[in-house]
């Protein structure tokens, strides 16, 4: 089953909207998913009530799924994003969360007209879980490959991020080629920027600082492919 594929089933499943974060890595989602009404939406940000909002609250520290009516009372709400809530529309919903703390799945799915049965939770949880699995293995990358983006995202020459890594520079260009193949980038720069926006690597390690990386001057970029001297069998 496509991504499309279940984001439209979840879609199908709640009439007033959906919100979903997917995988979210230093508070960033590698995906985003949000149907709920623009007034809502508008509502939500101006008055930042994600910062108490006791959906995403119950999301980031549970897994599973819960109907809304069941937070009331259990989970506290001081922004009353509930009330606010219904007056736009959203009088029943559900939460579904997902995955390990440091890359959880969280999505809401609200209604107007009746509160979710038992079997509409097992079908809405089946589908998010379905949807965090798929997004894991497209997007995993091993940790040799993010070493490699991470070296150049902080600013070292291919040399220098060879000799850091103790590879040859030829097996970095392998490594960074097969990241950008991996992401569907069109070079090493835009395969950091999306490994950034997919929660793979933190922006704020790129510091060259941190960890102790050179932060001198760097060279004249070089181009990520390897050259026509570079033996074709370099292996990552």
């Amino acid at each position: 089953m496509l991504m499309e594929e279940i984001e439209n089933r979840l879609a199908a499943l709640a009439p007033r909207g959906v919100m979903c974060a997917f995988h979210l890595r230093y508070s960033r989602p590698m995906r985003h998913l949000m149907t709920y009404p623009s007034d809502w939406i508008d509502t939500y940000t101006r008055e930042n009530l994600i910062a108490c909002d006791p959906v995403a609250i119950w999301g980031i520290r549970h897994t599973g799924a819960m109907r809304w009516s069941a937070l009331e009372g259990r989970v506290p709400d001081p922004l009353d994003v509930f009330a606010k809530g219904r007056a736009h529309g959203l009088a029943f919903g559900a939460v579904v969360a997902c995955g390990p703390p440091q890359s959880r799945t969280v999505c809401g799915f609200g209604r107007d007209d009746r509160d979710y049965t038992d079997a509409e939770l097992a079908r809405l949880e089946a589908l998010v879980v379905k949807a965090h699995d798929l997004l894991e293995q497209r997007h995993t990358l091993r940790p040799i490959l993010l070493s490699a983006l991470e070296a150049i995202g902080c600013g070292m020459t291919y040399d220098q991020a060879a000799a850091h890594l103790g590879i040859s520079r030829t097996a970095l260009r392998y490594r960074l080629r097969t990241a950008q193949e991996a992401l569907g980038a069109a070079d090493t720069q835009d395969a950091i920027r999306r490994a950034v926006d997919a929660g793979l690597l933190s922006s704020n390690s790129f510091t060259g600082i941190s960890r102790g990386l050179p932060t001198g001057p760097a060279a004249p970029e070089v181009s990520g492919r390897p050259s026509e001297g570079d033996a074709a069998s370099a292996s990552p």
